[in-house]
């Protein structure tokens, strides 16, 4: 039998990085969640929630707030629950203003660009 070799074309936009930073994750009135952000990129991340339940569902709009370990000022954005997986929730970032969109990416190019 021939083995085949698969890959795997990369479909995000951008590259993520992975990171361990705290998040407020919230839907509705307040925010109900604590977390750590786990990968992150200027459209997406992924946060593994600290709780038993199972958090929000696929499609739920949330909230996130969290501070870059050398940010000045938290950032507080939308996303929408993308898919869960065993290991945290994919969250596909929305709503993103200009300024908030250019804080990430430049965040994670930055990044990126430390040797590991």
């Amino acid at each position: 039998m021939q083995q085949q070799l698969i890959r795997l074309e990369e479909r995000r936009r951008y590259p993520r990085v992975e990171v361990a930073w705290d998040v407020a994750v919230g839907w509705g009135p307040r925010f109900e969640w604590r977390g750590e952000i786990v990968s992150l990129g200027p459209f997406g991340l992924k946060v593994r929630l600290g709780e038993k339940d199972p958090g929000p569902s696929v499609g739920t709009e949330v909230r996130l707030q969290f501070r870059a370990p050398n940010g000045k000022h938290p950032l507080s954005i939308k996303g929408i629950v993308w898919r869960v997986d065993p290991d945290g929730l994919a969250i596909a970032l929305v709503k993103l203003s200009i300024d908030e969109f250019y804080r990430l990416k430049s965040l994670v190019d930055t990044l990126l660009a430390e040797p590991a």
